[in-house]
């Protein structure tokens, strides 16, 4: 509550308020704290989006270039005879790239969203810019950089003649779920991260034991450990990069439905993440 004191100072009183922590409270608070900032938002993507591909050799082609970057180690290996994933009816170095630019997205959402206040530490000590607003706002930078892997998977699928479903189109909508995953995770380590500074670290480690965990570069049905088969086929992201990449590549897949209940779930844990991250972010100014 605000008021002005016999001088005409603005006093700002915090008082109890019984509703504040619940999960509705914290999707509202949400609601009300983008929609005052969207100004701001837009104006730090424009920023970052200048600087990321500032004074680079590439330039712009760096979003282009990456994803095919990231795949070559892997190639290398499926062409040697080392790596043998088990794909059928589609050319390994676009099943490889769906699904590890699928894989990119998540992570760098995470990395973003997670990364967001520390790289925003001016403005949060100089400014009333809601918190949640300079947290997600580089995801618009994650959005763009999924329409340019659209453009390398086409690249892809020119050079091996492949023809993907009208399904490619909806791409940005298949990866939706990551993203929201993705966000959630980001925005409770963007402020835990802040007091614990090694959580980042450990969830980062975690990840990168989950990618072999998840059918990226090889088919489930390869796995001859039915231990590690089992690990798998209740993994929640083996659906959320294998239905995708189905999708795109041959227009269907036979788990469509564990994979909507998944999104759903994403949903469901993202309520939960902007609780955590409302209950914490007042600390974030202080450890900054």
């Amino acid at each position: 509550m605000q008021y002005l004191d016999e001088d005409g100072v603005s006093v700002t009183v915090y008082t109890v308020n019984e509703r504040q922590g619940g999960l509705v409270w914290a999707l509202k608070q949400a609601r009300n704290d983008l929609g005052t900032a969207r100004h701001a938002i837009i104006s730090l993507f424009v920023r970052d989006f200048r600087i990321q591909f500032r004074q680079k050799l590439l330039g712009y082609l760096w979003a282009l270039l990456t994803p095919l970057m990231g795949i070559l180690s892997f190639i290398f290996l499926y062409f040697a005879g080392i790596l043998k994933p088990g794909v059928e009816g589609i050319p390994y170095p676009v099943y490889l790239l769906v699904g590890t630019s699928l894989w990119g997205c998540l992570i760098g959402t995470i990395s973003t969203v997670s990364g967001g206040l520390q790289a925003q530490t001016d403005l949060i000590m100089r400014t009333n810019i809601p918190k949640l607003a300079l947290a997600v706002s580089s995801l618009a930078n994650i959005a763009y950089n999924l329409l340019v892997g659209m453009g390398t998977m086409g690249l892809v699928f020119f050079i091996y003649d492949f023809t993907p479903s009208l399904w490619f189109l909806a791409y940005p909508l298949l990866a939706l779920p990551l993203m929201v995953l993705g966000t959630s995770v980001g925005l409770v380590l963007s402020v835990v991260g802040a007091i614990a500074k090694d959580m980042t670290q450990l969830v980062v480690q975690v990840l990168g034991i989950a990618m072999y965990a998840t059918p990226i570069i090889y088919v489930t049905a390869q796995v001859e450990n039915p231990l590690l088969r089992k690990i798998i086929t209740f993994n929640p992201l083996t659906y959320m990069i294998d239905v995708p990449r189905a999708m795109v590549c041959l227009g269907q897949s036979e788990h469509i439905q564990t994979y909507a209940w998944i999104s759903m779930g994403t949903l469901a844990l993202s309520l939960l993440a902007l609780r955590v991250f409302y209950l914490i972010h007042d600390l974030v100014a202080e450890r900054l």
